[in-house]
């Protein structure tokens, strides 16, 4: 018995070893700010989810005061923190990873961007752009999404790196983001409607109000954006996706506004109008297909939806003393 036990204890050791020499490994260079930092979290979460192995390259030069990095504490993975400027350097021995997600970049000239386009060697590059570079055709009808087949805004510095991206020997895909909402989302987009809504206040929103939006919880962004991980449904070098959920289509500016107005136990009293300067959404309509990535990736179209998540969005709200 104590030989067979020995034997077991053995192959037991041996197989955990090789489980752990061969253990995907992830990068994740992060964004100073904004949402695209949220993205980085949860990205993080999906990614250690699958067994791989994180690291994060950090801007040096952040606040760990604020959200969401307060939380970065609680993620599994090597957080690096380095100066994103002309010195910047991937460190020795960092510069070779199964899968790279650049949740950072901007212009291709810039001294991270270069660095990463000359030094970074990986099976799959996933870039997370801007669905912002999209140039809405004039042919388009209101109801319409913009999908991956669409023109876009060339001079847009995302554009320029995903032109940079397609001119490289680095095998690439790219995303494009819209708005996002979730758990640690640093940019409230919907504090517009909260706060007015709240206060019983008039809520001016852009005419007509049927408007759609695409509304997306950063988790399933997080989770669209891991699915490329999973061999064998690598996608093809220069794919395009938009991000997006089976969720987030749904919705006009007007339906934001009976959401969370239920929740908070009041009437909206929208007022549509020509001008809202200082609605978070863009006056005409502008939202993002994002079926391909159901399609062509291991993603299933997503969890979340605002309905479900618009408690917390109050709470989280409320808590902040408003």
């Amino acid at each position: 018995r104590m030989k067979i036990s020995f034997h077991f204890m053995a192959s037991l050791s041996l197989s955990v070893s090789t489980m752990a020499l061969s253990m995907p490994t992830s990068l994740i260079i992060n964004n100073k700010g904004g949402g695209h930092v949220t993205i980085g979290y949860h990205l993080c979460r999906a990614l250690t989810a699958k067994g791989h192995k994180v690291t994060i390259i950090q801007n040096s030069d952040i606040d760990n005061e604020k959200m969401p990095f307060t939380s970065y504490s609680d993620l599994d993975a090597e957080i690096l923190k380095i100066p994103f400027d002309e010195t910047f350097a991937l460190p020795e021995g960092r510069d070779e990873f199964d899968f790279v997600f650049d949740n950072n970049s901007k212009a291709p000239t810039g001294p991270v961007e270069s660095a990463i386009l000359r030094d970074v060697k990986t099976k799959l590059y996933t870039y997370v752009g801007s669905a912002g570079i999209y140039e809405r055709p004039e042919s388009l009808s209101e109801g319409e999404p913009l999908d991956e087949t669409m023109p876009i805004k060339v001079s847009k510095p995302t554009a320029q790196f995903e032109a940079a991206l397609a001119a490289s020997s680095i095998p690439h895909v790219l995303f494009r983001c819209q708005y996002i909402y979730g758990p640690l989302c640093p940019k409230k987009y919907l504090d517009y409607y909260l706060d007015r809504i709240s206060k019983e206040e008039t809520l001016p929103i852009p005419s007509p109000g049927t408007q759609i939006v695409s509304l997306t919880d950063v988790r399933d962004v997080a989770s669209q954006l891991a699915s490329v991980v999973d061999s064998p449904l690598f996608p093809k070098s220069g794919e395009v996706y938009n991000t997006g959920t089976t969720n987030d289509l749904k919705h006009t500016y007007v339906d934001v506004a009976k959401i969370i107005g239920g929740k908070l136990g009041k009437k909206p009293k929208i007022e549509l109008v020509d001008e809202a300067p200082d609605f978070p959404f863009r006056a005409k309509e502008f939202f993002v297909n994002s079926k391909k990535s159901i399609t062509d990736l291991d993603f299933d179209g997503g969890k979340m939806s605002l309905e479900s998540y618009v408690g917390e969005l109050v709470d989280e709200f409320q808590g902040r003393g408003k």
